[in-house]
């Protein structure tokens, strides 16, 4: 006998292995991720989470300009630039360097460093 579950998945009734589905009360949250009733829903994402909450994903720097792009907690991602405001304390994106972004958030400075992965070339694996 089948069941279906709630998210349209069928599982035998007596399965031997379980679930492979994790019921969404079992989650665990990331490091910095606020509870959801501590979120102001009506400010921009990037204005809801404490700065170190947001994942800083690249910097891109070129003689006219400095962007970054930061991954929020909810996996949206926006491109950032000096004097744009980042964090629920009011903080300020104050220089962008080619290993990271810092913020200012009252005379505190908070540096959120680039998260690069490398690529190995397969020819040059060895």
């Amino acid at each position: 006998m089948f069941l279906t579950s709630s998210i349209g998945v069928s599982i035998a009734d007596d399965n031997a292995f379980g679930s492979l589905v994790t019921p969404k009360d079992e989650t665990t949250s990331a490091t910095y991720a606020p509870s959801p009733e501590t979120v102001d829903k009506t400010l921009h994402p990037l204005l809801q989470n404490a700065v170190r909450s947001n994942t800083l994903m690249a910097i891109m720097i070129s003689p006219s300009i400095k962007m970054g792009l930061i991954r929020t907690t909810s996996g949206d991602e926006y491109f950032v630039r000096v004097g744009d405001l980042l964090g629920n304390s009011e903080g300020k994106i104050t220089n962008i360097t080619s290993s990271g972004i810092e913020v200012t958030e009252e005379e505190e400075v908070i540096s959120l460093i680039v998260r690069n992965r490398s690529v190995v070339n397969d020819e040059n694996a060895e």
